[in-house]
């Protein structure tokens, strides 16, 4: 199929193709307002297009005429003419698994957590040097400011969430909400963080990238650099 008989089935499919009489046809332009006759009458079809005109060849237009007019030859003889043609798209649709939906969304923040938890552990805590008491975890550090930006609520309002996360074991102690807000500023730990998105996507058990149904860690971290 040439460039022209496309277009012509597309014009078949998606405008209105009149029969005006035994022999002519008014195809609409495609670019435009207006119509084209195509006359059958004879031993080539003819077309007042200027593309016809032109190449004295079948246009586009003739092609949709041809595509209009289904035929269907029955056994009598007798021929039944589709004069338009209409194609509609079907969507496939699926039902829903409602109860694994219900599951997933009612789980994804515990879900979320764990996952934080375990990246976490793996961050290297610096050696504390000075006095006094010693400055949250880094692990804690980040797995706060994390869980902050997954929440989308205001660090004050975040608190309750992360006293259950601290009751859960996911961190050792609850920090300050201010000390949040320092933690998403500090720019040092900007490559840690680009380090457990690497982290999040790779699979050390078998020594690979995970496959597409492993990429919640990695999108989650993804909006912490974003929003710091």
């Amino acid at each position: 199929m040439d460039a022209r008989q496309e277009r012509g089935l597309m014009l078949a499919a998606t405008k209105n193709i009149v029969k005006r009489n035994n022999d002519i046809w008014l195809v609409p332009s495609q670019s435009g307002p207006g119509n084209y006759a195509v006359n059958l009458a004879g031993k080539q079809p003819t077309c007042s297009c200027p593309d016809f005109e032109l190449r004295n060849q079948n246009c586009k237009h003739i092609f949709a005429v041809t595509y209009a007019m289904k035929r269907e030859e029955h056994s009598d003889g007798s021929t039944t003419v589709t004069e338009t043609v209409t194609m509609t798209s079907v969507r496939k649709t699926y039902p829903q698994n409602w109860p694994a939906y219900n599951a997933a969304q009612t789980s994804e923040q515990d879900k979320f957590q764990e996952l934080l938890h375990n990246l976490c552990a793996g961050v290297p805590q610096p050696v504390y040097q000075g006095r006094g008491r010693p400055s949250l975890p880094l692990s804690d550090a980040i797995f706060s400011a994390a869980f902050k930006v997954y929440s989308t609520m205001s660090a004050r309002r975040f608190m309750s969430d992360l006293r259950q996360a601290h009751a859960s074991g996911f961190i050792s102690r609850v920090p300050h909400y201010n000390s949040i807000f320092n933690y998403l500023e500090d720019e040092g730990l900007t490559p840690i963080l680009r380090d457990l998105i690497t982290q999040s996507w790779y699979d050390h058990k078998y020594g690979r990238l995970r496959e597409k149904a492993d990429w919640v860690k990695a999108r989650r971290m993804d909006r912490i650099i974003v929003n710091r």
